[in-house]
């Protein structure tokens, strides 16, 4: 087994745990500064169009 032997349904259940990482990062509030919070956000938000293109294919 590989890292290119992923199937779509890995990559749906990666996404669906990227989408709680989403959700505890916009809900978490001990942050440094709202730029912080929001790059973090933001980077989650990223990869999720990453895997969103990957399923896809």
């Amino acid at each position: 087994m590989n890292v290119t032997d992923l199937t779509n349904e890995d990559l749906k259940l990666i996404k669906e745990s990227l989408e709680y990482t989403r959700l505890k990062f916009e809900s978490y509030e001990k942050y440094p500064s709202v730029e912080f919070k929001n790059q973090r956000v933001n980077d989650v938000v990223e990869v999720i169009k990453k895997i969103d293109l990957l399923i896809n294919q």
